[in-house]
């Protein structure tokens, strides 16, 4: 829909608003932003309303709005209009400070757009889509109102055909074929093998090497001519793989030193290779930066995605080398964990991303650069997180793997065709690299090994940590307990096969628990243990369902009554008969008390709280955006800083733990207000806080694995 907003014409299709001759492009959150100002003619919009249907959270940083309106406002800013477009009512929200007419095709100066694509960074979905352009339009005159609902019609009419034809060339492809492929290793070194990169004239392949025992990072390139090989080095830094220059014989890096928290993407030219050239540094980065990066042909702008706020996800950010400046290319979309492995085609006029949500199936984009049009090429049937897809050489489509099938999406203006093959013997790839149409380098999905490590002493001279119950295969969640034979550890263990519950008592190690598994698609059947603060039962989640057990009885008891609830965090309340959980409901969150006797629910008011954690006593906390919250008493304390990009928390009586899940632990002293931080020499994933501040957690390291190169025939 087209709209007349005092002299601009917004022409939402295109994301941009044009008057004689200027045009200037919104971003999709300000054009999400202006059509909800347009379908609230002359009313004062809150900001909450803004939060809700436009951010579609709970809860959003004011910063986040305040910068949003300002650069609408700044957008919308016209030479020969003194006045501003949008007016602030202090205290009450905002407002367009005209009336928005809807204008008929004719109307609109600019020239239509023939296309019609997904976005994805437009966060509504098709339901808020045909809202917005059902919905009552603003007022006109009588005859424009006639055209108007004639358009709508033609419109819509449209819109129906061209999504048959859409969804039909789309799937026409779509037809599953088994095939058998070819496997060969095609690297040998000791450690894990992972990230896959190949050159763009598909001389070279790079990759990383993680050395198992102490975690180090190594980065190594080959030539497939010859086999021959060499490790590239960063001085004081582990080095990893991010992808190879565009067109260029040169490797970008991530460098990192963990202990003192630094991080930079390297260049390497390898234009003379086995002789290695000199590294340029391209720019600083963030270690919680997890995603991927490449750098243009010419050298001029490097593209990667970041976290600037974790609770918006990640967005795909331009970094302009001579002017040292930032921009942005699709913004965060307000979701986790948002876009994520994005990849220039190799003329460089596209670039394909994974846009990932939390706990919903990946989709994969590419976005034009010349026309600025975004489409989705693929979407998975599964709710996994995948990193495997590459370019075809001939910048038509792409490789998408979920699972053992692999898609080959062609793709034009007007159309997209998916072809499917069932890859056997089965893989799961989490990176891959094409080298043809029918051939292609990967590295495995699950490379890393969960075990259980007790420390103590952690943050002063002399830690110690210790590794619990060794075997074979994965260790995780761990928590202490009481029984009838006195204390010990229950955990979870896949060493008989699959994910079982297992105890650890008086130097004995048993089966607590024997369930067959159909489903092979999850990684975990068990997770979220939290123990109750009398030391008897746990509560977890089995195989995506809520369940307690009794250590007494040695018995399973489902919570049926939590079934189909969007829990986000749960701990148990110190009567050990309640338990008290967040609740997604309706975009925002709750928090609320179930008695587990009674089955009757509570719900907590005045705490907008993102994680719940208990102490080993059963003192609940709640933490926000930038708070820790005792639910007793109400006491808060801020958060340090970089306790707001945290992943996992721990409190005690006197400490408030948390760990960015990569090498850092931190914990604020509750009642000096000091933090105290170290680095350990494995991935801490969770742990749990004694009374007397000993953690066990499980600790995460990369298991030993070649990267495979496989080919088919079809």
């Amino acid at each position: 829909m087209n709209y007349q907003i005092g002299p601009w014409q917004f022409i939402s299709n295109r994301c941009v608003i044009t008057s004689n001759n200027l045009e200037r492009e919104l971003d999709p959150l300000l054009v999400k932003l202006l059509l909800h100002f347009v379908n609230k003619p002359q009313q004062i919009v809150s900001r909450q309303a803004l939060i809700e249907s436009v951010w579609q959270q709970s809860y959003v940083d004011d910063n986040a709005i305040n910068r949003a309106i300002s650069e609408l406002r700044k957008q919308l800013a016209h030479p020969t209009e003194k006045a501003p477009l949008l007016k602030t009512h202090y205290r009450k929200g905002y407002s367009l400070t005209v009336v928005p007419e809807q204008l008929t095709r004719e109307s609109v100066t600019e020239k239509p757009v023939n296309s019609i694509s997904d976005s994805a960074t437009d966060t509504t979905n098709s339901d808020d889509f045909t809202a917005a352009t059902i919905s009552k339009p603003v007022p006109e005159k009588n005859i424009k109102t006639l055209l108007a609902y004639t358009l709508l019609v033609i419109t819509c009419i449209f819109s129906i055909v061209w999504l048959v034809l859409f969804y039909t060339s789309e799937g026409a492809g779509d037809v599953v074929k088994q095939v058998t492929v070819n496997k060969v290793a095609s690297t040998w070194n000791i450690g894990s093998e992972v990230h896959p990169e190949l050159s763009s004239d598909k001389h070279y392949l790079a990759y990383t090497n993680v050395e198992p025992e102490q975690d180090f990072n190594r980065a190594f390139v080959k030539r497939l001519s010859d086999q021959r090989e060499v490790e590239i080095t960063y001085p004081g830094f582990q080095v990893s793989i991010l992808s190879w220059q565009l067109n260029q014989h040169a490797v970008l890096l991530q460098a990192t030193n963990l202990k003192q928290q630094q991080c930079e993407m390297v260049l390497v030219d390898l234009s003379q290779f086995p002789i290695i050239g000199d590294a340029k540094l391209i720019k600083k980065c963030d270690l919680r930066y997890t995603g991927y990066a490449q750098l243009d042909q010419n050298g001029e702008y490097v593209y990667y995605t970041e976290y600037k706020n974790e609770q918006d996800g990640s967005g795909l950010y331009k970094f302009d080398l001579e002017l040292q400046k930032e921009s942005i290319v699709i913004p965060p979309p307000g979701v986790m964990y948002g876009v994520i492995m994005p990849r220039l085609s190799h003329s460089g006029n596209k670039i394909a991303y994974i846009l990932s949500q939390k706990g919903q199936p990946f989709s994969v984009f590419s976005y034009d650069f010349n026309t600025r049009e975004t489409k989705r090429l693929f979407k998975a049937k599964r709710r996994t997180i995948s990193f495997a897809f590459d370019w075809l050489s001939n910048d038509k489509g792409v490789i998408v793997f979920e699972d053992s099938d692999l898609s080959s999406i062609t793709f034009n203006e007007n159309n997209i065709i998916k072809h499917t093959l069932n890859v056997t013997p089965a893989i799961s790839p989490y990176y891959i690299a094409v080298q043809s149409a029918n051939s292609l380098f990967y590295s495995a999905n699950k490379t890393q090994a969960f075990s259980l490590i007790k420390a103590t002493d952690t943050f002063g001279d002399n830690p110690v940590y210790e590794p619990l119950y060794k075997s074979d295969n994965d260790d995780y969640s761990i928590v202490e307990v009481i029984n009838k034979a006195g204390p010990a550890h229950v955990f979870v263990s896949e060493r008989s096969g699959s994910s079982q519950l297992w105890i650890a008592q008086n130097g004995l190690t048993k089966q607590l628990s024997f369930f067959n598994y159909d489903d092979d698609s999850s990684t975990y059947k068990f997770k979220g243990l939290k123990v109750s603060p009398n030391k008897r039962r746990i509560l977890l989640i089995k195989n995506k369902r809520f369940s307690l057990y009794d250590l007494n009885t040695q018995k399973f008891y489902p919570l049926e009554m939590l079934s189909g609830r969007k829990i986000e965090s749960y701990i148990w309340s110190k009567n050990n008969e309640s338990i008290i959980y967040i609740e997604q409901l309706d975009s925002k969150n709750r928090v609320v008390e179930l008695n587990l006797l009674t089955r009757d629910t509570r719900v907590i008011e005045d705490i907008k709280a993102n994680k719940l954690i208990s102490d080993s006593e059963g003192n609940a906390y709640a933490i926000t955006l930038d708070q820790l919250i005792r639910l007793a008493d109400k006491q808060s304390w801020p958060l340090p800083k970089n306790a707001r990009k945290a992943n996992v928390y721990g409190v005690s009586k006197d400490y408030f733990y948390y760990s960015d899940s990569i090498s850092r632990i931190a914990r604020l002293n509750l009642k000096e207000g000091t933090v105290q931080d170290t680095h350990v020499d494995f991935r801490p994933i969770t742990f749990e806080v004694s009374s007397d501040n000993e953690i066990l957690f499980t600790g995460a390291k990369y298991k030993d694995m070649q990267i495979i190169q496989i080919s088919w025939d079809e």
